[in-house]
């Protein structure tokens, strides 16, 4: 076999590297007498402590910043709902943002009183079946809702959590499992802990139907996704008695119309207890304090006993079973197997099998379908519950090439590990690049949402570090059995998601309902006392660049740039060029083709295998202003992982066929980009409103021209990425003088570097007068988006840019999501901000937008337009938010490789030093006056470009004629094919 010494170097190598470690659970006693389990030789140096009451705390210390990623898992999910109530649980986790008897109201023992008799009203609303009278009950329930509204401090929890300085505030809901989190400051600990016990343990369903209506819209949203719509079907055949199946998260649409707050709160007093419940933690934080703060705060909680679900087990697939799926975005199969849940045989098998059909470089897929260009793109992945797990694999057809032809193309992979082709080798890369990708992880304090999972889905931490060292353990031959055994060729469902009209779109329509008042300056006692609780501050660290980059020339023209790794064994080395799309268009293509082409050396999929076996990751990436070259892995290989790198760029070699194909997929790429809503909207539509018809995203190589191109002159572009004026950026455990020195020996320069050329100017239009863009889309819902032109960058309106984002536009607590989806219940999403350009010769701009039911766009604009148009008075809100800003610049900490993007972020604004020193400043002092005048000058009374996506039998165009003049828009005018 070619280069098998070397391959059997790397992998010998990279076994070593990762070599398997003796994981043993302990059990041990703190400093004050808690008594909690490590695992030895664990990597995150967790400690799972349990308290009496059964609550679990799973703790690991991370110093890098003094901040905690909190995470707060029960085990309750889709999978638990009532059969006549489904999406329960989902609803439930939206309520849980509403406050308690303490937090968010005003008057608890009046407002208790009315939602008693809302509650009641439910119940009879869901008792009857007559229209008639349950419009005649939902008229009184919106009457009461307006009472009790009265007594409600808004969105308190979410003020709560930036008073801390929290960010990242959000949940979500799956089959077993609903996961609550944050970010906070370190130094907010306890009272984040004191907030939280409070919080999930005494519930309030106020805002109830507001928040309803909120849920209606996210319903109508899947039902405009043809992704979901499948996978609905999909999970539907596979367990066709199972909850998995047969209750989706969201819920049913008759369901979602007849809600039931009692069966909500049985639910949540049923398994919102502490012995179904955890802690996660990883951050700055002393764990023997901590988990007293956690005993303090929860300690005296009472269990409750859980019920124990008997589900339905599922028969044996003996059949394929088929399904199609209508809708008007781009066609895809996907197909699934079903097989036993976590802890299984099954999890180890299908796991390791997945990651050799598709690791994302050198599995079965990668090599033979992607890299071939035999399919548009193509994949497979596994998911893992309690009771069951699946294989599923997806693929997207090339143009002309049906579905069943990519089926049976991906049906041949799995045919190939059945067979036992592939490389002996692969098996042990594909575990030492997952224990690769472990190492990676370690880095972040989101690794304690693995904690969270374990927890959910009762997998001790022991095992879980386990796992990889238990699928070292299996053999070639094992896979090929196991294979044989379990992909057979009867025992899968198949969809088919084609293009056409859906006769099943189930639409949820929104009762009518009366916007409920916002009492935004109110407080509840509970808010004030916290609030009143001083925390103490910490000292914010800015970045001096000229500190923490060592910066020296390589060779005339070429930058040399280093930080130290003080993590991990692991490296990053990028080349970064000032050259993209907008000075080449040829070079964008260049770049996409490299993938698909070999050297003298090596063929494509050679070079594939050899980064993978290495553990290395490479590629080349090109933007409107900017080419990097980058690779990264084990530092120990950083040499070999420059010749690779450096032999690549000298001696690729141009495919005919290669290109030929290239072109090909572009064309079908292109062409199911104009059938998906984001990119018509946020790519297409955005771009034509601020550009025209001319814009970087828009003035391409059409068909036509890059079937002239000659391959040839491709290869000459990658070639040359690095003949010009460059910088490089080396991020490892090596000294800068050992990175430099490694450089000097792998990285080819030729004796005179080119000079970069000027790119294509695309200017930015005037909005002088307001104007409507309409694009026709067979969908549920509509989508409007309004953009507002400012003045060109001005760096120094950057703090108050981020205080209206974080004040007014975006976030839980903003103005603008109050108005719109807390008090009037128009959008699942909305949202308003201001773009800070990456560039000196880019304006500002106001970006706003909503999502809702075509009968509501009228409302949803009047909201939107006159927020941005008047700033309601919101003295505490804003001080609130001035706070929270602080709070995050206190507490972040920009380390590692961030420092490096960070300075050339910079870089590009024509700045020299970290901004969030004059954003912190700016906080300190600036008062509403102050912001209401740049809010006046920057915000208000501006002219819109309104950009409308939706089903045009659906619009009311004389909604949109009183905007501005409307002009619909062809995909090909937007597109530019």
């Amino acid at each position: 076999m070619r280069n098998l010494m070397i391959a059997m170097a790397a992998v010998l190598f990279v076994t070593m590297s990762c070599k398997q470690t003796g994981y043993k659970t302990v059990t041990k006693t703190d400093a004050n007498g808690y008594t909690y389990e490590m695992v030895t030789n664990d990597p995150y140096n967790l400690r799972v402590y349990t308290l009496d009451n059964g609550l679990k705390a799973y703790l690991s210390v991370n110093k890098d910043e003094p901040r905690i990623q909190t995470f707060i898992p029960v085990k309750a999910g889709s999978t638990y709902d009532p059969q006549d109530n489904t999406g329960l649980a989902h609803y439930l986790e939206h309520m849980m943002f509403k406050g308690t008897p303490k937090i968010g109201t005003l008057d608890w023992e009046a407002e208790k009183v009315l939602l008693e008799q809302i509650s009641a009203l439910y119940e009879q609303h869901k008792a009857t079946d007559d229209p008639a009278k349950k419009k005649e009950i939902y008229k009184e329930i919106d009457r009461i809702s307006q009472e009790a509204a009265k007594y409600v401090a808004t969105n308190e929890y979410d003020k709560l959590i930036s008073s801390l300085g929290g960010n990242g505030t959000n949940a979500y809901t799956t089959n077993e499992r609903t996961v609550y989190m944050n970010n906070i400051p370190s130094n907010e600990l306890e009272k984040w802990l004191k907030l939280e016990s409070e919080r999930m343990f005494n519930l309030v369903l106020r805002i109830f139907h507001t928040e309803l209506e909120t849920v209606y819209e996210e319903f109508n949203m899947g039902q405009d996704r043809d992704g979901t719509k499948a996978y609905f079907a999909l999970m539907s055949n596979l367990f066709p008695n199972h909850p998995y199946g047969q209750q989706t998260t969201i819920g049913k649409a008759e369901h979602l119309k007849n809600p039931s707050m009692e069966n909500i709160k049985k639910y949540w007093s049923t398994y919102y207890v502490p012995n179904n419940m955890a802690i996660c933690l990883s951050g700055d934080f002393d764990m023997e304090e901590t988990i007293q703060l956690i005993d303090k705060y929860y300690g005296s909680l009472e269990p409750k006993e859980v019920p124990e679900n008997v589900l339905p087990k599922e028969e044996p697939i003996t059949e394929v079973k088929e399904i199609e799926v209508l809708g008007p975005q781009a066609e895809f199969v996907m197909f699934a197997y079903r097989f036993d849940g976590v802890n299984s045989e099954d999890e180890k098998y299908i796991t390791l099998i997945d990651y050799m059909l598709n690791n994302s470089q050198a599995g079965l897929i990668d090599i033979n379908l992607n890299q071939k260009q035999k399919v548009l793109n193509a994949g497979s992945g596994p998911s893992f519950l309690k009771e069951y797990g699946m294989l599923s694999f997806r693929g997207t057809p090339r143009q002309g090439q049906s579905l069943e032809e990519v089926r049976d193309l991906l049906l041949g992979e799995v045919e190939k590990i059945k067979a036992g082709e592939f490389e002996d080798w692969l098996i042990e890369a594909c575990i030492n690049d997952m224990k690769l990708n472990d190492i990676r992880s370690q880095e972040s304090n989101f690794r304690s949402h693995e904690f969270a999972v374990a927890f959910a889905n009762g997998v001790s931490w022991e095992n879980t570090l386990k796992f990889n060292d238990e699928l070292a353990k299996i053999t070639k031959e094992d896979v090929v059995k196991y294979a044989n055994e379990h992909f057979l060729d009867n025992n899968y469902v198949i969809v088919y998601k084609r293009k056409g009209e859906d006769p099943n779109v189930v639409k949820v329509e929104k009762p009518q309902i009366t916007a409920v008042e916002l009492n935004r300056e109110n407080e509840s006692e509970y808010y004030k006392n916290f609030t009143s609780e001083e925390s103490g501050r910490l000292e914010p660290v800015f970045i001096d660049f000229n500190q923490t980059i060592t910066s020296k020339e390589f060779a005339p023209g070429v930058t040399f740039s280093y930080i130290k790794n003080p993590t991990n064994k692991l490296f990053k080395l990028i080349y970064i060029i000032e050259k993209g799309k907008d000075h080449d268009k040829e070079l964008a293509l260049a770049v996409g083709y490299l993938p698909y082409l070999g050297t003298e050396k090596y063929t494509a999929a050679e070079l594939k295998q050899e980064f993978f076996r290495y553990g290395l990751d490479f590629g080349v990436s090109t933007s409107d202003d900017r080419s990097t070259v980058y690779i990264t892995g084990l530092e120990e290989n950083a040499a070999k992982a420059i010749e690779l790198m450096e032999h690549i760029l000298a001696n690729v070699v141009p495919d005919q066929e290669a290109y030929d194909k290239y072109i090909d997929g572009i064309q079908k790429s292109r062409a199911d980009k104009k059938l998906d809503i984001n990119q018509i909207l946020r790519g297409a539509m955005f771009n034509y409103a601020i550009y025209g018809p001319e814009s970087s995203y828009s003035d391409i190589l059409l068909q036509e021209a890059m079937q002239k191109i000659d391959p040839q002159v491709l290869v000459d572009k990658i070639k040359g990425i690095t003949q010009h004026e460059h910088q490089l950026f080396y991020y490892g455990q090596n000294t800068a003088d050992e990175a430099f020195n490694l450089l000097k020996q792998g990285h080819v320069l030729p004796d005179n570097l080119a000079k970069i050329e000027e790119p294509k100017k695309y200017p930015q239009l005037d909005i002088s007068q307001p104007k409507v863009y309409f694009v026709n889309y067979d969908m549920v819902q509509s989508q409007i988006m309004l953009l507002s032109k400012d003045v060109a960058l001005d760096n120094s309106l950057t703090p108050n840019i981020q205080l209206f984002n974080e004040f007014y536009g975006s976030g839980l607590s903003s103005i603008v999501f109050q108005e719109i989806r807390e008090s009037r219940a128009l959008a699942y999403s909305a949202f308003s901000f201001i773009t800070v350009p990456s560039r000196q010769d880019k304006a500002h701009f106001n970006y706003s937008f909503v999502a809702t039911q075509p009968d509501k766009l009228k409302t949803a604009t009047d909201a939107m337009t006159e927020l941005l148009n008047q700033m309601p008075k919101a003295d505490k809100q804003f001080e609130l938010a001035k706070d929270a800003i602080m709070k995050n610049i206190e507490t972040e900490r920009i380390i590692k490789d961030r420092i490096f993007w960070t300075y050339i972020n910079a870089k590009d604004r024509g700045l020299d030093y970290d901004i969030r020193k004059d954003v912190y400043e700016h906080m300190k002092d600036v008062s509403m006056d102050e912001f209401k005048t740049f809010f006046d000058t920057h915000v208000a009374n501006k002219e819109y470009v309104y950009l409308v996506i939706g089903n045009k039998s659906q619009i009311d165009f004389n909604v949109l004629k009183k905007l501005g003049p409307v002009k619909e828009l062809t995909l090909e005018e937007i597109f530019n094919y």
